[in-house]
């Protein structure tokens, strides 16, 4: 019998949340935390409290509370008056940070007696505040246990930043949590002026969510334009890598390597490092993404020395062509190499496919699957990425959008094609859309919107002929599409031809993706409800369902399973057998559906 066998569950109701922590990690066999942090038992139900409501009751509480000269009275009279009122954490924590503390011994009192005594997470965050704001080092331990607490990670490291807490602190709490909940633990490291800070962030394993401001700042942290010449270990090329990959993600913003003052310096000098790496599948991998963005990707708009570019992109062209490196992707590898190797067979010649700058160049790319399942449609004009170029709030299409359709195909009637939208919103920040026209022997772009919000783009003229091979060649190449997410491009382009397929069932949307980057599971996103249109989140719409049909690879070509579900969705209706992930749960009660959780 395990540990945790041995040990019965503590009641939430009357253990706080403190206990609760350090019995969820006295009873982990290897001492690592779950991704996510383990779940907060006692979490009020939802109450809908609006933003200035949540604020008065924060205020009215904690001001009873701070008048009362029993830390411990005070502690449990808030603790059960805010899980009453339900009053969520983040609520709580939001409020707390803008309210005045005249008689901060009070105050401190308090905020102890929470973080110690709490079992209302609201209770909890208010005095993780308190105790940051007013404590001193001998808070530091009981914080720290309370970071693996779901959701709980934020509000302890701003704690114990405010703290000054030692930097061994953070690096040992980082060591037992998950790669991807590093992030706030990161940032305050990179802030840190410190040896044993920036050893860390060379060293630190990067998650899906290490994301591309965070790289910026560690590059800038640890100086990276500075250590990379012909002594610096391995390790840490590679780490430059994974950082210059990251930096140049579209994001919805400007891409941070486009900020990134020494980044053309800092591809120069790893690139021609290189050759120092071990040829091993995750080096290939690093190798491989510098490429793509060399190639097509925001890096190509940096301020390059002529022919530098080019030159990097030979370099690494010539390395990942010579025996040993090209091996790398034979091997039968775990689970998740496998798919990376795959990834590295369908991309790796993409990058060194060199075709003249001018004109209209079309490159689709797929991620490293360790950055995710996004590919993206890389338009270049004259040799320069579009998106990037003239819209940095928004990202470039994927092909399900632009290609499968066929919008870039010109005929003699004009027609608009909307390349990308802001990450935001279409009315905060707009959409780069231009139109298409076929004139004679030439393919016309340019903006119709004088007026509208977003770019707009100028006027350009391709020859028609080159032009319409270029669309021809990168709609129907699916090199780069790997079987599970061709399934799902197959079933999008049958539920577009044969929109009955849904309508008859009431669905008025969908949408066909993988189940993430290490699966093989495609998944049917759509909406039912009476009345629902195009958009379900519309305020109006009271009755609707999100439901999502998972389909399992059964070793059948993509074709075939495409064609199946197909065929199945003609002759039964989809809402009996996929999943409710979404929507009102008392209207699907009321069809005799059960909603589940997703996953």
């Amino acid at each position: 019998m395990s540990v945790r066998d041995e040990r019965e569950p503590l009641d939430p109701r009357t253990t706080s949340l403190y206990d609760y922590a350090l019995f969820r990690r006295g009873i982990e066999p290897d001492g690592r935390v779950p991704a996510g942090g383990y779940p907060v038992p006692g979490e009020p139900p939802g109450t809908g409290l609006r933003f200035g409501e949540a604020a008065r009751i924060v205020t009215e509480l904690l001001g009873d509370a701070l008048d009362d000269p029993d830390p411990a009275r005070a502690a449990a009279n808030l603790d059960r008056r805010l899980h009453e009122r339900g009053v969520h954490r983040n609520n709580a924590q939001h409020h707390i940070t803008r309210l005045p503390l005249p008689d901060e011994t009070t105050a401190r009192s308090l905020g102890r007696q929470l973080v110690r005594t709490a079992t209302d997470p609201a209770a909890l965050t208010v005095g993780i505040d308190l105790v940051g704001r007013l404590g001193g080092p001998e808070d530091v331990p009981r914080l720290t246990s309370l970071a693996v607490l779901q959701d709980l990670l934020r509000p302890v490291v701003h704690a114990l930043s405010a703290l000054r807490c030692d930097t061994r602190v953070l690096i040992e709490l980082a060591d037992v949590l998950a790669p991807d909940d590093h992030e706030p633990l990161v940032s305050e490291l990179a802030s840190r002026d410190d040896p044993a800070a920036r050893h860390w962030l060379l060293n630190m394993p990067m998650g899906l969510r290490t994301s591309s401001s965070q790289a910026r700042h560690i590059a800038l942290a640890v100086r990276l334009a500075d250590l990379l010449d012909d002594t610096v270990d391995t390790a840490v090329l590679a780490q430059g890598g994974r950082l210059l990959t990251r930096m140049a993600l579209e994001t919805g913003s400007s891409a941070e390597i486009l900020a990134y003052k020494p980044a053309a310096a800092v591809y120069e000098a790893l690139v021609r490092q290189a050759h120092r790496l071990p040829p091993t599948l995750d080096h290939h991998a690093i190798l491989l993404s510098l490429a793509l963005d060399l190639s097509s990707g925001p890096p190509v708009l940096l301020d390059w020395r002529p022919g530098l570019r080019e030159e990097l992109l030979d370099r690494l062209d010539s390395l990942l062509s010579t025996p040993d490196w090209s091996a790398i992707p034979d091997g039968d590898h775990a689970h998740r190499e496998r798919y990376r190797a795959e990834w590295i067979l369908r991309m790796r010649r993409e990058p060194f496919a060199r075709t003249a700058s001018d004109g209209l160049r079309i490159h689709v790319v797929e991620r490293d699957p360790e950055l995710g399942d996004r590919v993206e449609t890389r338009i270049l004009l004259d040799g320069r990425p579009l998106v990037p170029r003239l819209f940095p709030n928004g990202l470039s299409p994927s092909p399900e959008h632009i290609l499968d359709p066929d919008l870039l195909r010109a005929t003699p009637e004009e027609h608009e094609v909307r390349l990308s939208t802001a990450y935001c919103d279409e009315g905060c920040c707009g959409t780069l859309s231009m139109t298409v026209q076929r004139d004679g022997n030439h393919v016309v772009w340019h903006s119709r919107h004088q007026d509208g919000i977003g770019p707009r783009l100028p006027e350009y003229r391709f020859d028609a002929t080159a032009y319409d091979a270029e669309v021809e060649r990168a709609r129907t190449d699916d090199t780069w599409c790997r079987p599970a997410r061709r399934t799902a491009r197959l079933i999008a382009t049958g539920l577009r031809e044969r929109p009955d397929l849904l309508t008859r069932w009431d669905v008025p949307s969908h949408s066909c993706t993988t189940a993430g980057p290490y699966e093989d599971t495609v998944e049917v996103h759509f909406y039912y409800g009476p009345g629902v249109g195009t958009d379900p989140a519309d305020d109006e719409v009271t009755h609707w369902l999100h439901f999502t049909w998972s389909l399992a690879d059964d070793g059948r070509r993509p074709e075939e399973r495409a064609a199946a579900a197909l065929d199945r969705l003609a002759t039964a209706d989809p809402k009996t057998y996929s999943r409710i992930t979404g929507g009102n749960r008392e209207y699907a009660e009321s069809l005799g559906l059960r909603a589940q959780d997703d996953g």
